[in-house]
């Protein structure tokens, strides 16, 4: 009896310790909202969040149009203090194929990055079939 009540034990404890490490690992993420996106010509994007971590940034926004129409989008970058960003991966839509606005005009999106600084006052380029577009991003104090 004395040996399963030990081996109990260790378990809480080691269940403890396994529930910690992921807190901390969850907590290197760092996550800002409201951000406002200047307006586009051709692909209008409303940023909902931002979410920054180690390896990467996550914009995670809505692409608005109007219901059944489509688009086309080539690509996003983001310029910021000199540098430039190229977006290397899209949930919700896929680069370089056509796309359809269903009834509610808005296609939830999540837009990967290599790892950025804060995006506060940065420009994004949006590149469609239809043109470019540049949008100044800002936070919203």
């Amino acid at each position: 009896m004395a040996i399963r009540n030990s081996n109990k034990r260790v378990w809480i404890f080691v269940m403890s310790i396994a529930f910690l490490v992921i807190a901390v690992f969850a907590a290197q993420a760092r996550t800002e909202r409201n951000y406002r996106l200047s307006a586009a010509r051709h692909l209008t994007l409303t940023v909902d969040s931002i979410s920054y971590r180690a390896s990467l940034t996550r914009v995670y926004g809505k692409f608005v149009g109007r219901p059944h129409t489509s688009q086309k989008l080539h690509g996003i970058t983001i310029e910021c203090k000199g540098k430039k960003y190229e977006a290397n991966d899209i949930d919700g839509v896929d680069f370089d194929r056509w796309f359809q606005w269903e009834d509610d005009g808005m296609i939830p999106v999540e837009i990967d990055f290599p790892r950025t600084p804060s995006l506060n006052n940065a420009i994004m380029v949006i590149s469609t079939e239809k043109g470019v577009d540049r949008c100044s991003i800002e936070k919203i104090k």
